[in-house]
């Protein structure tokens, strides 16, 4: 089965991540601006063609192009244990409760890849999956992270617990400051509630602390996508300053 990747930034890092999966990048024949991207395509021996912009609206079906298409395989998901054998010391894993919107999942992704984490969980079911909207939300960083679709996201939790790693919960009445935890020495899963709910049950129950983002106006609740991302800045500054104390 074939996937779309749309936009110039998208296809740009599934090309540099995986040129030999992608079948065709079709570009709008009157944007002078993706000549790179074509040349760079052809060096790496991926067909290109040019298409008008009808055309390409058709293929994309709703998700905006910006004249540029490419034509690739399924998304590659990893497996928990190759998220784990693949991690940096200390590892930073981003688990998604039930997040839902497109939008805010390609957003959590980018985070994600921009801070460094290692990995991402999210559920097979009641979850968004990779699709061209969250390709396009992440500009393309779903083709350089980790991805991992679990049926029971507590039963992974458990997994994780049990090599010593902390479970750290994001909810907006947390015991802590997310800013002030220390980072496990085995490493830091963070967990993300979905946009509605936040944080189910058991899940909230599987976790070893609930943290929250101190606000400072009158404004009580973050986004999701914008609590993931303050919530990976911290995790990320934390985990630099446990590694730099071991040095």
């Amino acid at each position: 089965m074939k996937r779309i990747v749309a936009g110039p930034r998208a296809v740009q890092e599934a090309l540099r991540a995986a040129p030999n999966q992608i079948a065709v990048i079709y570009l709008e024949q009157s944007r002078e601006r993706v000549q790179s991207l074509e040349a760079e395509a052809r060096t790496l021996g991926v067909r290109c063609e040019t298409l008008g912009s009808a055309e390409l609206d058709s293929i994309a079906d709703g998700v905006r192009h910006q004249g540029v298409l490419a034509i690739t395989g399924d998304y590659a998901y990893a497996e928990l244990d190759t998220i784990l054998s693949r991690a940096a010391p200390k590892p930073l894993i981003v688990a998604l409760d039930q997040v839902t919107d497109p939008h805010n999942f390609g957003a959590i992704v980018r985070s994600a890849v921009a801070f460094g984490a290692d990995g991402i969980i999210t559920l097979k079911d009641r979850a968004a999956p990779v699709t061209p909207v969250v390709v396009r939300a992440a500009a393309g960083a779903t083709e350089c992270a980790r991805i991992a679709r679990v049926t029971n996201l507590v039963r992974a939790l458990e997994l994780f617990k049990a090599q010593n790693f902390e479970i750290v919960g994001l909810d907006p009445e947390g015991s802590a400051p997310l800013c002030e935890l220390p980072f496990a020495p085995a490493g830091r899963v963070l967990v993300v509630g979905s946009e509605g709910h936040g944080l189910r049950r058991l899940v909230r129950e599987t976790c070893d602390t609930l943290a929250k983002i101190e606000l400072f106006g009158p404004i009580a609740s973050l986004n999701a996508s914008v609590a993931a991302a303050i919530a990976l800045h911290e995790s990320a500054r934390a985990r630099k300053l446990a590694l730099q104390a071991e040095a």
